[in-house]
């Protein structure tokens, strides 16, 4: 069959050619078409297994929850619940996580594109550094990140005192305010809308730009008539993303917001778990509703932005950032560079310097640093330590079951094409695109009581929170996986499959040697996000089941502040580092799968 034709360029053109024959002989179908019902074997086994693992992380507790709200509003609890949902408390909150989603989504937003547009449009130099600098923003802790600007007020507020302004000691802290968490959330998921939009930036047609640029339009004109235009859907997704985000954020409302007598939805319903227990789990589920709701408006605002102006680019990338930014370049440069410095490095310096401190107010230098807090934090608290345990075993624990998951899930849905498991690819997104109270109360409901015919309970155990988090972080492990599948060359399964190798083999052999840079980048994402969550499991732990973020949260709350920033510093280390071990082999990954390397 091949000698009559030109000979192949590689093994996989020789497999391309023998595959393509065989297809059109009559009553050949190609493999990788959805088989039909028959014995069982591994790879149909595997389906179902992973069919069951789909309903019971995604599908059973958005179910469980939706059954409850309508047992809630229908039942005999529906005047207390209806009651809970209009109190003054309930409206008061929900106002305030409207402000702080609106303002705070629009600092993002506008921050984000100013960053997106400079560093993807123009040719600035170091631009791989700024962005890593950038996204770094939004992979650290939030936790973190609010303890950290808390840290830095007081020696700003003793630096205000010194220069003459003794009023500011009687001051406080303007971090504790909605002016604060507004500004706070706004840096924090500006990230996000800086990657969604340059990555439409770095698909716009370069004629339409350079045909723009030969009718006479300055730059400025370009960006602004042309592109941006252009861009309408991505840059309606980002500023929806960075509203939902600011919605459901719990970290950053619960550190300034709770002293500050500020609530939003997720600290209301934090708080009211804390103070009640299982006993007030109706209203709570009320209460989260209302966080879904409001989350459901920024993505209808999304859709209608996009219908409303929905433009179709070629995706032909710039050879080089069409526009020069001439003498002024350095200044640019120089800006850029101090404002993420600015605005990441200074907070993290100001935690350092608490977590090594003796006690507050006490100048550090060489002679009066400690390491005590660290001593403390690592072995000198069960807590603590307990907690660096919880959050290792859940995140890495999640990142090898969802790789492994996310591996078969796309051979499905790209190889095989099973229309079953393309429709629930959309479903799997749920988990990770609610906030994460909403998901938290799913999970509470559904393992609130003993699993039946085990008698089992998993309410209050690592178990319910592990759940949650194979849940939430699904889709990320999964995107990689399936970018990696669309670069790899399917001709080399169906010829193995043609020639009677079995599907482990054919896994084992083909698919995950190929895959395994895409899988690792995917896993390591996880490990990022799990190690550094905390909505969730604030409201699923117990004695025994802490995780870092609670452990922050917890010795922040309970006056022990240098702890809390100890545990910060390590936490942040630890994820900067797995960001540099990802960035090694970035070269290997498919574009797009390392977020600060699009």
């Amino acid at each position: 069959m091949i000698k009559n034709g030109s000979p192949p360029s590689s093994a996989v053109d020789a497999l391309a050619t023998v595959t393509s024959k065989l297809s059109v002989h009559p009553g050949f179908a190609l493999p990788h078409q959805p088989a039909p019902l028959g014995r069982w074997n591994d790879e149909r086994i595997l389906t179902w297994l992973v069919l069951a693992f789909l309903a019971v992380i995604c599908l059973l507790p958005i179910a469980r929850l939706l059954y409850e709200v309508a047992s809630a509003l229908v039942g005999p609890q529906r005047g207390m619940v209806v009651s809970a949902v209009t109190s003054s408390a309930a409206w008061t909150a929900t106002r305030h996580s409207l402000e702080v989603g609106l303002l705070g989504g629009l600092v993002a937003t506008v921050y984000g594109l100013f960053m997106a547009t400079l560093v993807t449009l123009t040719k600035i130099r170091y631009r791989q550094m700024l962005v890593f600098g950038f996204v770094a923003q939004a992979m650290l802790p939030a936790q973190v990140v609010a303890l950290a600007w808390l840290q830095l007020w007081m020696p700003m507020r003793d630096a205000l005192v010194s220069m003459g302004l003794q009023s500011a000691s009687a001051w406080g802290n303007p971090l504790q305010t909605r002016e604060g968490i507004v500004f706070l959330l706004g840096i924090h998921f500006a990230p996000l809308v800086f990657l969604t939009v340059r990555a439409a930036l770095l698909n716009v047609p370069p004629d339409v730009v350079e045909a723009a640029r030969v009718c006479g339009a300055r730059p400025t004109q370009v960006i602004r008539k042309v592109i941006w235009p252009l861009i309408t859907p991505a840059f309606a997704s980002g500023a929806a993303l960075a509203f939902v985000s600011c919605i459901g954020n719990f970290g950053i409302p619960a550190f300034l917001g709770i002293p500050g007598d500020y609530l939003v939805l997720p600290t209301l319903i934090y708080r009211e778990l804390s103070g009640f227990g299982p006993s007030v789990i109706p209203n709570v589920v009320m209460l989260s509703v209302l966080v879904a709701v409001l989350a459901g408006l920024g993505v209808v605002a999304q859709h209608l932005c996009i219908r409303r102006g929905h433009y179709r680019v070629v995706t032909v990338r710039y050879p080089e950032p069409p526009f020069s930014l001439g003498a002024s370049r350095v200044w640019l440069e120089l800006f850029t560079g101090c404002l993420i410095a600015l605005l990441l490095i200074v907070p993290m310096l100001a935690l350092l310097a608490d977590s090594i401190s003796q006690a507050p107010g006490v100048s550090v230098t060489p002679d009066t640093a400690t390491l005590a807090h660290y001593v403390y934090v690592l072995s000198g608290n069960e807590a603590t330590a307990r907690a660096f345990v919880n959050s290792t075993v859940l995140a890495f624990g999640a990142a090898f079951i969802l790789a492994a998951v996310s591996l078969f899930l796309a051979y499905l849905i790209q190889y095989r094409q099973n229309s079953l498991f393309i429709k629930l690819e959309r479903v799997i997104e749920i988990p990770y695109v609610i906030p994460g109270v909403v998901l938290a109360m799913a999970m509470i409901l559904l393992y609130l009581l003993p699993l039946p015919f085990l008698n089992v309970s998993l309410y209050n155990t690592l178990g319910i929170i592990f759940i949650a988090y194979l849940a939430r972080f699904l889709t990320v492990q999964l995107r990689p996986v399936i970018s990696g599948f669309q670069q790899f060359p399917t001709e080399m399964l169906e010829a193995a499959e043609i020639f009677g190798a079995s599907f482990r083999r054919r896994m084992r052999q083909i698919v995950l040697p190929s895959l395994l840079p895409s899988i690792t980048a995917g896993a390591t994402l996880v490990v990022l996000l799990a190690m550094n969550e905390l909505t969730i499991s604030a409201l699923l732990w117990a004695t025994g089941t802490e995780t870092l973020g609670v452990a922050v949260f917890s010795l922040e709350q309970g006056g022990e502040s240098a702890a809390a920033s100890a545990i910060g510093v390590l936490t942040v280390l630890i994820t900067v580092s797995l960001m540099l071990l990802a960035s090694l082999a970035g070269r290997r990954l498919p574009s797009g799968v390392l977020p600060w390397r699009a």
